[in-house]
């Protein structure tokens, strides 16, 4: 099973666009793996996770032809998750010839809502309720409440393919009736995906993201009913500018803790 991080930044992306804090002119410098754009990723080569306006970046990126993509996951509705106007150019004149003619989109009602009962020509939306799994494909996906809007509905997903995952963005400390839910299944991770958004800068549980504090407190509470292992692997994405996500400095911070930090174009076989 694959996964690719396509982006790994927060909403203001990194370097921020108007920012000219210390962290922002050092990654303008540096560039390379400190270049982020806002958080999407692909499953294989046919489940992608989220569709913000630097979809169109990503895919020249990393050599995909997006008329191959069968299913889209929408963790939630704010925009830099989800780009409503690109679902609007899958059908002539826009594209022609395409080899999947239908996209498949699962998401949460907020998401869903958006869309005001008009559905884009090409594409099937479907309204996921938590903690009940959906089968397309290769895949069982489950939705997991995330704790990020107030007031509306966020998830981060279980995938169960070839090997199982946990993509964990946006949320803070998971709910408890979340932790219930991965300790009732017996579910065993090969990989998980924790937000970072904050870095090292202090967040209490409650919060809409997490830092490394908050990431650690989860991992502990999942190997202690042994959802992960030795044999987990676990990275941690969607870093905001404010918390310095130059890449040397978040390897420095993370391998203490044995964790592989993401960054735009990264492919990880688990």
């Amino acid at each position: 099973m694959q996964l690719t991080y396509l982006g790994t930044a927060a909403s203001e992306c990194f370097p921020a666009l108007f920012c000219h804090c210390e962290y922002c002119q050092e990654a303008r410098k540096l560039g390379g793996r400190n270049i982020r754009t806002r958080s999407q990723a692909l499953v294989n080569d046919d489940l992608l996770i989220d569709l913000p306006a630097d979809t169109y970046w990503h895919f020249i990126q990393n050599g995909i032809e997006g008329d191959t993509i069968r299913y889209l996951l929408i963790t939630h509705a704010h925009e830099d998750h989800f780009y409503l106007d690109d679902l609007h150019l899958r059908f002539p004149p826009y594209a022609h010839d395409m080899r999947t003619q239908t996209l498949q989109v699962y998401c949460p009602k907020t998401v869903y809502d958006l869309f005001g009962g008009r559905f884009p020509i090409n594409v099937e939306v479907h309204l996921l309720e938590p903690f009940k799994t959906v089968t397309f494909g290769t895949y069982r996906v489950t939705p997991l409440p995330a704790r990020h809007m107030p007031q509306a509905e966020a998830f981060i997903y279980l995938i169960e393919g070839e090997k199982t995952m946990l993509y964990a963005h946006d949320t803070g400390y998971f709910f408890e009736d979340v932790f219930a839910y991965i300790e009732q299944s017996g579910v065993r991770l090969d990989m998980i995906s924790m937000d970072c958004t904050n870095v090292l800068i202090p967040l209490p549980d409650d919060g809409g993201h997490m830092g490394f504090p908050n990431i650690k407190r989860v991992i502990d509470r999942l190997r202690g009913m042994k959802a992960v292992t030795d044999h987990t692997v676990v990275y941690i994405n969607h870093f905001s500018h404010n918390g310095n996500p130059l890449q040397s400095f978040l390897e420095e911070q993370a391998t203490p803790y044995g964790w592989q930090v993401a960054y735009d174009g990264c492919r990880v076989q688990f």
